[in-house]
């Protein structure tokens, strides 16, 4: 049987924050809900998936055959978490290099990453079908052009007047195919990984007893180093000098990387653990997730921490597009 169900955050990677059963094996997550407003505590089965977000439809491969493909990838990054946090160090140079191997996953193969490249593809798409139709000649042409290349039949009905008129892009909409998702998402990879290596990676603790730090459905959070407004609405890239990349390890180890770094290891302090969780909060998708209910996390840096109860009615935990 096919699995449908497919995590975009692997489980491997979320049962370090569950709460631990009694025969020491993962048991439940805590789920913090933007869209329902609602938390609740669930299996890390349950949570950061799409159906068929890996199946691909390719003559000579079997549906689920990039989802095994991951799912073996995994196998080896789960014991090297385990490792990590087991020594509370990420000097293990095979368990680090799985580590950024999974930090680039994540940050690259996700949902709204996938929609935002739908989106735009989407826009060209319909720029380009609206410069076709911007006069008969050009229709004409472009449609003759489609059936050279045996894109449309032959004798598909490509009437100008009727295509004109019926057309509204707002009616439409472009989909991408999972292969050329997954294609886009590898070959991006492969150019994100040397940047990942390039940075220097602090490993931050949080204090004993702490209830630590959070993580959710897009886990890598890319930031400018020195917040400033002006930089809001600026592209930013894993390239560029004056980033850092936040990643939760588990409630205890998160990680930094930045080119200005150096390789370390750093004990913080309960508010600083508290704003590294108002980071992660505001880069999730949807959900944030959690070991306890005990946590607090900061967004607002001239303003105390505020408790794990709070979140649900902060305005500024909102899905994003």
């Amino acid at each position: 049987m096919v699995a449908k169900r497919h995590h975009f955050v692997p489980t491997c990677y979320l049962e370090a924050f569950c709460v631990q059963g009694a025969k020491k094996k993962a048991s439940d997550i805590y789920v913090f809900d933007a869209v329902t407003r609602k938390d609740f505590r669930t299996s890390p089965d349950n949570v950061a998936l799409q159906t068929d977000f890996n199946t691909i439809d390719l003559e000579g491969h079997k549906p689920d055959a990039f989802e095994l493909a991951m799912a073996s990838v995994e196998s080896d990054i789960g014991p090297a978490l385990v490792r990590i946090i087991a020594a509370k160090s990420i000097a293990n140079e095979e368990d680090r290099i799985l580590l950024l191997n999974l930090i680039g996953l994540l940050h690259i193969r996700n949902p709204r990453l996938r929609e935002r490249f739908r989106q735009f593809r989407d826009r060209v798409a319909k720029m380009i079908l609206d410069v076709a139709m911007s006069s008969r000649k050009m229709w004409d042409s472009q449609v003759q052009n489609a059936k050279d290349a045996g894109f449309i039949a032959q004798d598909a009905d490509s009437d100008y007047d009727k295509m004109k008129k019926d057309f509204n892009p707002d009616a439409y909409r472009i989909e991408v195919p999972n292969e050329e998702n997954i294609r886009t998402e590898m070959d991006t990879f492969d150019h994100a990984l040397p940047l990942l290596f390039d940075r220097k990676w602090l490993l931050l603790k949080a204090p004993e007893g702490s209830a630590g730090f959070v993580t959710c459905d897009h886990p890598v959070s890319l930031i400018w180093s020195e917040p400033d407004p002006k930089r809001r609405h600026l592209r930013i890239g894993l390239k560029f000098k004056g980033t850092e990349i936040l990643f939760p390890i588990s409630p205890h180890l998160a990680v930094i990387g930045a080119y200005e770094l150096e390789n370390g290891e750093c004990d913080i302090t309960e508010e600083e653990v508290a704003s590294c969780n108002g980071t992660i909060i505001l880069n999730s998708h949807r959900q944030v997730y959690a070991r306890t209910m005990s946590f607090t996390y900061q967004i607002d840096q001239n303003k105390p921490p505020r408790k794990a109860s709070e979140l649900l009615e902060d305005g500024r935990f909102k899905p994003t597009p």
